[in-house]
C-alpha cells in the first residue's frame, strides 16, 4: 500500500500549539499518516516566501502526496479555502497566492471549494482555519476519499501577478523572495527568463553592488565574492562565497534586483 504522505508548511515557527494542534486533528482520522514538515519558518503572513517554498518541494513528492499549507493573512474574512489539484498531488490551502509559482510549471487539475461542514472540526474558530476547517480536509483527501465531498468544483486560482519579473528590453527586473539558512538570497527570476544569453554577458544589481557576469556554481570564485548563479530551485540568486550575503549587503526579501544584458 501506497504511504499516506501529508506535507506542512506554515508561518507558525517551532514554537507554540499550533502546528501540534493541526497534526493532532489528522491524527485523529489518519492514524498511519506519514508526516513531512517543509517548513514552518516561513516569515509571518509572508505568501510570496510560502509560494516559493512550495514550488520548490512539489517535483520531489510522489503522486498523491497532499500538501496542507497555511499562510493565511486573511483568517476569518471572505476569502476561498481550497483544494487544488496539481502535479497529481493535492494543495490544501487559503486561495491567497500560494500556488502562484507551482502554477508555473503545473497546470491546475482540479479545484474544490471547501464549504462542507462535515468535514470541519467543530467548534470552528474564527482565527484557526488551518486546525478547523484545512487540517481536516487534508486529513479527508489523505484517506484517499473524493475530493468533491469537500465542496463545489471551482475554476482557477489566484495568482499573485506582482510576484512575477519583468522584462524590459535588455533588462529582467525581479526581486528577492527568499533569503536560505546560508543567507543566499533567492529572486523571483526563473533561468528560463534569460533565454540563451551567454553567463557572462549578464550584469547583476543588488543593494546597490553590481556582478560581472553569472557563475556556475559557489567554489568556482575565492571566498568573500559575490556571486550571482542559478540555484537548486532553477531560479537566479546572490550569494556570498562561503559568507552570507544578506548581512553582506544588508537586505533581504523584497529588495529589487536588475539582471541587464550588457551583450
Amino acid at each position: 500500500m501506497r504511504p499516506r504522505i501529508l506535507t506542512l508548511t506554515t508561518d507558525f515557527g517551532a514554537n507554540g500549539p499550533y502546528v501540534a494542534s493541526m497534526k493532532g486533528v489528522v491524527l485523529s482520522r489518519v492514524p498511519d499518516v506519514q508526516f513531512v514538515d517543509i517548513s514552518h519558518g516561513i516569515g509571518p503572513q509572508n505568501i510570496l516566501e510560502g509560494a516559493f517554498v512550495l514550488a520548490c518541494v512539489v517535483d520531489a513528492f510522489p503522486v498523491g502526496t497532499v500538501h496542507l499549507a497555511v499562510i493565511d493573512p486573511g483568517v476569518g474574512t471572505h476569502r476561498r479555502l481550497v483544494a487544488a489539484k496539481m502535479a497529481d498531488q493535492w494543495f490544501v490551502l487559503p486561495d491567497n497566492g500560494l500556488l502562484t509559482y507551482v502554477a508555473r510549471e503545473h497546470p491546475v487539475e482540479e479545484v474544490f471549494e471547501l464549504e462542507n461542514p462535515s468535514v470541519a472540526r467543530t467548534p470552528v474558530s474564527n482565527t484557526f482555519h488551518g486546525r478547523d476547517l484545512l487540517a481536516p480536509a487534508a486529513a479527508h483527501l489523505t484517506l484517499g476519499l473524493p475530493a468533491v465531498e469537500l465542496g463545489p468544483k471551482r475554476h482557477g486560482i489566484v495568482r499573485l501577478s506582482a510576484a512575477e519579473p519583468r522584462r524590459e528590453d535588455r533588462e529582467v527586473v525581479g526581486e528577492v523572495i527568499f533569503r536560505d539558512a546560508f543567507g543566499n538570497l533567492i529572486t523571483n527570476v526563473p533561468a528560463s527568463l534569460l533565454g540563451e544569453t551567454p553567463p557572462e554577458a549578464w550584469e547583476v544589481e543588488l543593494a546597490g553592488h553590481r556582478i560581472d557576469g553569472l557563475t556556475r556554481t559557489y567554489g568556482l570564485q575565492p571566498p568573500g565574492t559575490l556571486v550571482s548563479l542559478v540555484g537548486s530551485s532553477g531560479w537566479l540568486e546572490v550569494s556570498l562565497v562561503n559568507g552570507d550575503a544578506a548581512r553582506y549587503l544588508d537586505c533581504g526579501p523584497g529588495a529589487t534586483v536588475w539582471f541587464r544584458n550588457k551583450s
